[in-house]
């Protein structure tokens, strides 16, 4: 049987206008799982576990200004609540509840709606979604850094072609294949006049938040989170060593902790197989 290819659709998730790019894999019924991808990566890499997943209805957005998705525009910015709000909106058109898996900065956005909506969260799986180490120390350089950039924003450098951004893309994050790379980029570039391509993503996400991450904040959201929770980490990944990691990880009441040894911080694109499974036994139970 020939597989039906992922569905895309635009959904508006902000009553000035902005609409996020939507993509969809299998049969459109029962609770559809919502997966939030990381910081500068997009749905489509999410493919291979929602592939793996099927027939189950999964529904991968790019979050605003990254991937197919509207851009804050001009004078805009990112706080991090606006992802948040996404969320509800999309929740809201898919019918009130959902699964739900974040992966790095999604897990930070998936804890933080499913302790302010535990109703419309079934299960929950953050992988590798503990959130940044925590900024409060170096608030106020951080905030000093943003308002610079304010002033003078970043810009993208114009890649030379394809081969270029696929470069970029593997020596970002070495753990994607030659194949995963040149597909995730041919989606996220665009032709510019006179030659080259862009990366679509906005470049101000790759500007300082004002507002520096508050770990104390956000393990008061980890205790409110109510679904039954699967904490996947990677055990070679960096972020085994924020310092007050173990502190998060208790916060969480009703999570089961999964350690995949030798996996750094992106399992699916590492050990998909192994992540399916780990999704199938949690979202079935």
């Amino acid at each position: 049987m020939t597989r039906a290819p992922p569905r895309e659709r635009r959904v508006q998730t902000d009553p000035r206008g902005l609409r996020l790019c939507v993509r969809e894999h299998g049969i459109a019924s029962g609770v559809p799982l919502l997966i939030l991808h990381g910081y500068l990566e997009q749905s489509a890499a999410w493919d291979p576990i929602a592939i793996g997943l099927a027939p189950r209805w999964v529904v991968a957005p790019d979050h605003r200004g990254h991937g197919l998705s509207d851009h804050a525009g001009v004078g805009g910015s990112y706080p991090f609540w606006d992802y948040v709000a996404d969320v509800a909106a999309l929740v809201e058109d898919l019918g009130g509840q959902v699964d739900l898996v974040g992966h790095s900065m999604g897990g930070t956005i998936a804890a933080l709606y499913a302790a302010c909506r535990p109703a419309q969260v079934r299960k929950l799986v953050l992988i590798e979604g503990l959130g940044p180490p925590d900024g409060e120390p170096r608030a106020v350089q951080q905030a000093r850094q943003a308002l610079r950039q304010r002033l003078d924003p970043p810009a993208h450098r114009p890649l030379a072609d394809l081969e270029e951004a696929v470069v970029r893309m593997r020596r970002a994050n070495p753990t994607l294949s030659e194949p995963t790379a040149r597909a995730l980029a041919a989606r996220t570039t665009a032709p510019v006049p006179g030659g080259g391509l862009i990366w679509t993503f906005d470049p101000l996400h790759r500007a300082r938040s004002h507002q520096a991450f508050s770990a104390h904040r956000f393990m008061a959201f980890l205790r409110a989170i109510e679904a039954p929770t699967l904490l996947v980490e990677g055990g070679a990944s960096p972020m085994q060593g924020v310092p007050d990691l173990a502190e998060r990880r208790a916060n969480l009441l009703h999570a089961d902790r999964i350690v995949l040894e030798g996996v750094g911080h992106h399992p699916h694109h590492e050990c998909p197989q192994a992540l399916i499974a780990l999704l199938k036994e949690h979202l079935n139970a």
